[in-house]
């Protein structure tokens, strides 16, 4: 009996269905851990508290339309508005200033007092704001 041999025919077709397995899997891996991933490289440093720590004040200076300026409602000049805020920046550095300008104010008087601001020692002064409604 006389074998017959027949040649191996070469599969030309490539099954895909193990790769889209695949990908798809490692679709929803990489989904999965990217929040985390993205969060993990976040380095934020939440402040501590305790019970006893005293809460700051904002000083607020105010700037009417006339160019009056006032400490916390207390009516002073740009000289004692100086003494005063380097006096109270001078124990905490951290001290928030609002400077509240009228709208109608002149501009010269607000930018006269950031200036005694920065000569006082305030290093962030920041503008109050009346949010539209």
């Amino acid at each position: 009996m006389k074998r017959t041999v027949r040649k191996k025919e070469i599969m030309s077709e490539i099954n895909i269905t193990p790769f889209t397995d695949v990908v798809l899997v490692l679709l929803i891996i990489f989904m999965i851990a990217t929040p985390f991933i993205y969060q993990a490289s976040m380095d934020v440093q939440l402040p501590q508290t305790s019970s006893s720590q005293e809460s700051t004040r904002d000083i607020i200076v105010t700037i009417n339309v006339n160019g009056e300026v006032f400490l916390n409602n207390t009516q002073v000049d740009l000289t004692i508005l100086k003494e005063k805020l380097r006096a109270a920046v001078q124990g905490k550095p951290d001290t928030s200033v609002i400077v509240n300008g009228d709208r109608n104010a002149r501009y010269d008087a607000v930018i006269q007092v950031l200036d005694v601001l920065t000569q006082a020692g305030v290093r962030n002064p920041r503008l109050g704001i009346e949010l539209k409604r």
